[in-house]
């Protein structure tokens, strides 16, 4: 059995097609755990409908932590499942009618402990898009991969973690429950742990991309607890590569992320009170205490775009980038 885990805050107006893609199957050996999070909307009347029409939606409901995070959601909904590997799903993603079907057959056929899907983005129009990860490696259906080659093709999303998922991983007491995006950082410390193999099966999930009020979507101080999350993605990563030319990689994802942050926090410092100022800061300020670029700057540097170079200049030569932001502030002011 499959246990599909579905948390759900607030997400009365895509339930309907979500949760129906789900119903619409062509395998039947599933069970859906839904998590209603406090949600404030119709949520919890629009899924006592559907699960009036569908013995195998299972509905819980729990009080909204302001402080809560996916991960700490899908350990809440492990510990209810009954099947022998769970699959994630957001309130607004679809899956294909056949998807549940391909992967539980792939996983059977193979023995592995994930097996992925296509993965692509779904926006508001109904139109359809690809990210790098949204098919196997080179194409091939047919590869098994190793733990070690999964673990470091998703250091930088070269793989998605949307897939049938063991659910002795997936309830794993080694999953972090830190952090905004621990979600993230477990997947791809799954593959690591999938010693049977990551598999892979034609069929698809779709990623919807149309609804601002996704968490993804919205600016909340949360997001810059990225940067932890990263500090431990980069401790695991180091201990299974030891060679310079493996950890570039990371180290390039390293600083792309900081990049990012260090730009999210000068775009969005003047709505944050200072209190979640001093929040983001310390995230920055733990960043930059335990990521070392040492041996890796020249090449680091070689491979970024002239915006990027600005950055981590900064973060070389003064160990943060965070003085640029009067810089950044006086270039983009509406008075210049």
């Amino acid at each position: 059995m499959i246990s599909i885990l579905m948390p759900v805050y607030n997400g009365a107006p895509y339930l309907r097609e979500s949760i129906g893609s789900v119903t619409a199957q062509t395998s039947k050996d599933w069970e859906m755990i839904v998590l209603d999070d406090g949600s404030t909307d119709n949520s919890w009347e629009v899924l006592q409908e559907l699960a009036k029409e569908e013995p195998r939606i299972r509905l819980f409901q729990k009080a909204n932590d302001p402080d809560g995070n996916v991960a700490r959601n899908i350990r809440w909904m492990c510990g209810k499942a009954q099947g022998d590997y769970a699959f994630y799903m957001s309130q607004d993603d679809t899956i294909a009618p056949d998807c549940l079907e391909r992967l539980s057959r792939r996983a059977a056929e193979t023995g592995a402990d994930i097996v992925l899907p296509d993965m692509l983005l779904r926006f508001a129009d109904g139109q359809t898009g690809e990210w790098p990860c949204s098919y196997p490696p080179d194409g091939d259906y047919d590869r098994i991969m190793t733990p070690r080659e999964a673990f470091y093709e998703a250091v930088d999303f070269h793989l998605h973690g949307f897939g049938l998922v063991r659910m002795a991983l997936m309830a794993d007491e080694r999953n972090d429950t830190s952090y905004y995006d621990s979600d993230e950082y477990n997947s791809r410390m799954q593959f690591l742990w999938a010693r049977n193999g990551i598999a892979f099966a034609p069929t698809t999930f779709y990623y919807y991309q149309g609804n601002p009020d996704a968490i993804t979507h919205r600016f909340h101080v949360r997001r810059f607890q990225r940067l932890k999350t990263h500090i431990l993605l980069a401790q695991s990563f180091e201990q299974e590569f030891t060679d310079s030319h493996r950890r570039l990689r990371l180290k390039m994802q390293l600083i792309r992320t900081y990049i990012t942050m260090t730009h999210l926090y000068f775009t969005h410092g003047q709505e944050m009170t200072d209190e979640e100022k001093t929040k983001a800061r310390q995230c920055f300020r733990e960043f930059e205490r335990h990521i070392s670029f040492n041996g890796f700057r020249r090449a680091v540097w070689q491979r970024l775009n002239n915006y990027e170079r600005a950055f981590a200049a900064a973060y070389f030569l003064l160990g943060s980038a965070l003085p640029l932001q009067g810089i950044y502030r006086l270039l983009h002011s509406p008075h210049r």
